[in-house]
């Protein structure tokens, strides 16, 4: 018997000793909440493996880059679930969707996160036993048909269209829907109509999981924040500082100091001076003007 899957996550700083299957997350529905993120890098995919989160979504430009994506993600997560994304444009038959996938499966993803309502694309991959979660509600790939950006299900007709869709992810053997942007009471009620995971983005909180970008969470996004997210950290707004700071003390002298530098005893660079016979290369007249100048802009930075 595995670990209870109550526990898992609930201590962070203590990844789990075990990975985390597909099983174990359609156990958790209805028993506690499902935390899931992204991450395209080994180092942030580490940190939400440690912290305790179920599942990572990963992907790139294009499959290539997806899977050196994936590859370097499930090297920071071994015990966390990985989902990566088929674009319903990258593939025109079932069969090109299922070779992509097994690629993606090859590079460790778990799961195939798939955008576009194509039932029978995913009732294929499900017979060939893929995991597939779907997506319903607002997409951004397609949210041209919806005259930009904005919430999908605020009219009786749209909600009931977003279940008739999830329904039909359901029909085709998908483990769960990320539902994007939907009036939080429609969410609620269709969560309690399917059997699948519901993971929520901006859709109330009453889905089996949530679900929110790492640059949102750690504060790295320099664009457009939506809405729903919350943000824990501003790690953009202190890189800058940082790389400031360096700036500052690299041309003032501040850095390096003593103890940043490698010592050689006395004896040693005494001797290493005996050896060497070239002398000093003496700076160019405009050199020193222009190292006068820098130490004169240096003090007044200060």
């Amino acid at each position: 018997m595995g670990q209870d899957p109550r526990t898992w996550g609930v201590t962070p700083g203590k990844p789990r000793k075990q990975k985390l299957t597909v099983a174990d997350l359609l156990a958790l529905k209805r028993v506690r909440k499902i935390v899931m993120t992204t991450a395209f890098d080994e180092w942030t995919a580490k940190a939400a493996e440690e912290a305790g989160c179920d599942m990572v979504l990963a992907w790139g430009a294009d499959l290539t880059t997806s899977k050196f994506v994936i590859e370097n993600v499930r090297r920071g997560a071994p015990n966390t679930l990985i989902g990566s994304g088929i674009n319903p444009g990258a593939y025109a038959s079932a069969e090109e969707a299922i070779k992509i996938a097994n690629e993606i499966r090859g590079a460790g993803a778990d799961i195939i996160y798939c955008s576009g309502l194509i039932p029978e694309t995913y009732a294929a991959l499900s017979k060939q036993h893929f995991p597939c979660v779907g997506h319903v509600g607002y997409l951004p790939v397609n949210d041209t048909w919806l005259g930009g950006p904005r919430a999908v299900g605020k009219t009786a007709a749209e909600a009931a269209k977003l279940m008739e869709d999830v329904k039909a992810y359901e029909a085709a053997g998908c483990i769960g829907i990320e539902l994007e942007c939907v009036p939080a009471k429609v969410a609620a009620e269709i969560s309690k109509r399917t059997n699948m995971l519901i993971f929520s983005m901006g859709s109330g909180p009453d889905g089996d999981g949530q679900f929110i970008f790492a640059e949102d969470l750690l504060g790295t996004n320099f664009g457009h924040y939506p809405r729903h997210c919350i943000t824990y950290s501003h790690m953009y707004k202190d890189a800058v500082k940082a790389f400031g700071q360096y700036k500052d003390d690299v041309i003032s002298g501040a850095y390096p100091e003593k103890k940043h530098s490698i010592p050689i005893k006395d004896e040693e660079f005494a001797g290493f001076m005996a050896a060497i016979s070239e002398p000093a290369v003496p700076l160019p007249a405009l050199c020193l003007a222009g190292a006068v100048v820098a130490s004169v802009v240096a003090k007044l930075w200060r």
